[in-house]
């Protein structure tokens, strides 16, 4: 095999990936075939047999592939998590999930090809190693919060609650099914994080309900 040939068979390997990718959003896994794959990548059956040697390890080689591009550090949440320390970059973190969710919509979109079909076989470890991936950057960043409060559960709690809120904005179109825009959201995510739900009592609060518990 010549030099030109092994880098063409090589080069293969992206479009099969893209094309895999596309039919499998819109049509499943077990909806589509190999063949269906060769044919919108241009590539022969035998071409994507000696990258993937069965459609199940093509699947996982794509989520895989996915999966390191959304923790690559230059990522919006990964950058926001390493440079503004926890919970100062509550605000930063919602408008960093909004651009994950808008970039990685279509990982977000296969992540549900998994969940029916594989029953999550695929995406449960990178969910297993999540909380791993938060402690390091808390270890590197730090955090303040209260002693009562687990630093890297809350960082996460805030993380994915951000990017549910726009999967259901920006994947489902859903749009202001929180009664308000995704800035005023954002405002808000960061106001009930921050503060909680609670009242704040005043000692002259307190005072009043006493008096209308007594009468």
């Amino acid at each position: 095999m010549n030099d030109r040939s092994f880098t063409a068979k090589a080069g293969n390997r992206a479009p099969i990936l893209k094309a895999a990718a596309a039919l499998f959003r819109r049509q499943g896994f077990h909806g589509t075939s190999i063949r269906e794959i060769a044919e919108k990548a241009g590539v022969s059956l035998g071409n994507i047999y000696n990258h993937f040697p069965t459609k199940e390890r093509l699947f996982a080689v794509l989520m895989e592939e996915y999966e390191r591009e959304y923790f690559s550090p230059d990522q919006p949440i990964a950058r926001v998590l390493a440079e503004i320390p926890f919970p100062e970059n509550i605000e930063a973190l919602g408008q960093a999930s909004r651009a994950t969710v808008e970039r990685f919509a279509d990982y977000l979109r296969l992540i549900y090809v998994d969940m029916v079909e594989f029953d999550a076989r695929h995406i449960r470890k990178i969910f297993l190693a999540m909380r791993k991936r938060y402690a390091l950057i808390q270890a590197k960043t730090g955090t303040a919060v209260a002693s009562d409060v687990d630093p890297v559960a809350a960082m996460m709690m805030v993380s994915f609650g951000f990017q549910n809120f726009f999967i259901m904005e920006k994947l489902f179109k859903v749009k202001g099914h929180y009664g308000m825009t995704e800035d005023n959201a954002i405002r808000l995510f960061a106001r009930v994080y921050r503060r909680g739900v609670t009242p704040e009592f005043t000692p002259s609060r307190r005072l009043n309900c006493k008096s209308k518990t007594r009468s």
